[in-house]
């Protein structure tokens, strides 16, 4: 078998636009995905904050809802952005349970974030954060 090494000299045209094409694409979904993880790592932050206040274990549940609300906008982050509406919605969102045993309160905030990427065409993006309090 003869082969010529100079006829093998690199990669096509035709492969070399396929890959600028592939690199655009990644570029998009990362530049379209990342401010959802942006504001995600905030609201983890938020409720990693609660753990700061005293005696969270005696709150309401109102009275610890209100001071994650009082977090988010220390965050500048609005409900609207969560995709909630108003308070009654996070009440839907937000699950708080407390485990007697061991005097904790588990915080656990569970939403979705829909992100147009083109046309018809979509990314829906669960998030489930989870934090336990003293």
């Amino acid at each position: 078998m003869n082969i010529n090494k100079h006829q093998q000299r690199g990669m096509s045209g035709t492969t070399i636009m396929f890959l600028i094409v592939i690199l655009i694409v990644v570029l998009i979904v990362f530049f379209k995905l990342f401010p959802l993880y942006m504001d995600n790592w905030k609201v983890v932050d938020a409720l990693e904050s609660i753990s700061e206040n005293d005696n969270v274990f005696l709150k309401t549940n109102r009275q610890i809802q209100s001071l994650f609300l009082k977090q988010l906008s220390n965050k500048d982050i609005e409900l609207e952005t969560l995709g909630l509406a108003d308070d009654k919605s996070l009440k839907q969102q937000i699950s708080i349970d407390r485990l007697s045993d061991e005097k904790l309160v588990e915080i656990t905030l569970t939403y979705q974030r829909t992100k147009p990427l083109m046309g018809n065409v979509s990314f829906l993006v669960n998030f489930e954060n989870l934090v336990q309090v003293p």
